[in-house]
């Protein structure tokens, strides 16, 4: 195998980066979506901003979070 593969062909390591990569993602999702509702939110003096983008980056994240469970808790058939 060459180190200039894009991609691994080893199933465990695609699993470990893909939990790197949700992993990664769900922390980008939540606090962009908190910190963008706290400056959107204050900037505009608007709560529904502010919480609605807070949402939106709550439920970004969670889904990331989702598939990094859903990974770690995958079984390889025996």
């Amino acid at each position: 195998m060459s180190s200039l593969q894009p991609y691994q062909q080893n199933p465990i390591q695609q699993r470990k980066d893909a939990v790197r990569r949700y992993s990664r993602n769900a922390l980008v999702w939540t606090g962009g979506g908190v910190a963008a509702g706290v400056a959107f939110g204050l900037l505009a003096s608007s709560w529904s901003l502010f919480v609605m983008l807070t949402v939106i980056g709550v439920v970004g994240g969670f889904i990331n979070w989702q598939k990094v469970q859903k990974i770690v808790n995958y079984r390889d058939a025996q």
